[in-house]
C-alpha cells in the first residue's frame, strides 16, 4: 500500500524516533543507515520539514529531528505528503463500477480499503517501536492514539 517514496519517508522518521527525543541526524548519516539514495533522502527530509513533521537545521551542526511526539505523530501523517492514501476504487474485475453499479467485488474491496486505511491513522510512531502486536480486525492491543491533527 506505501509507495517507495512514502516508505522511505516512513523509515527516516522512524530513525530519528528511535534515537530518541531531541536525536538530530544528517541526511548523509540517515541515508546510509537506511540504505536509501543520499539526493533521493535529501529531498524527502526537505518535504518532511516543510509539513512540519520535521526541523531542519542547516550548518556543520545541522540536522533534522522529529518536530511532533513520536506518540502523536501516525503513519498516515508521515507518509500522506508522498501519496493518496486513499485507494482508488479501480474495478477488480475489469470493468466499470461505482456506488450505484457496482461489481460483486465491490463492497469487499472498499472494506479492505478503509481497514488499511484505518490502521495507517491510528498506528503512531511510537506503536510501530513498540512492538505491540494488533487485536483483533487490525485494533491495536492497546488504546489507539490520538491524531495529532
Amino acid at each position: 500500500m506505501l509507495s517507495q517514496t512514502g516508505l522511505y519517508a516512513l523509515q527516516a522518521v522512524l530513525h530519528l524516533a528511535e534515537r530518541g527525543e531531541g536525536a538530530q541526524a544528517t541526511a548523509a548519516v540517515m541515508a546510509r543507515v537506511l540504505g536509501i539514495p543520499g539526493t533521493y533522502l535529501a529531498k524527502v527530509l526537505q518535504r518532511l520539514a516543510r509539513e512540519g513533521i520535521l526541523d531542519a537545521t542547516r550548518g556543520s551542526r545541522g540536522g533534522y529531528r522529529l518536530a511532533v511526539d513520536p506518540a502523536r505523530l501516525t503513519v498516515a501523517t508521515a507518509v500522506a505528503p508522498f501519496q493518496e492514501l486513499r485507494a482508488r476504487e479501480t474495478c477488480l474485475l475489469g470493468g466499470v463500477c461505482d456506488l450505484d453499479h457496482p461489481c460483486s467485488a465491490h463492497a469487499r474491496r472498499s472494506a479492505w480499503n478503509a481497514a488499511a486505511l484505518e490502521i495507517l491513522e491510528h498506528t503512531t510512531l511510537a506503536d510501530l517501536l513498540s512492538g505491540a502486536p494488533l487485536g483483533p480486525l487490525g485494533s491495536a492491543a492497546t488504546t489507539p492514539s490520538e491524531d495529532p491533527r
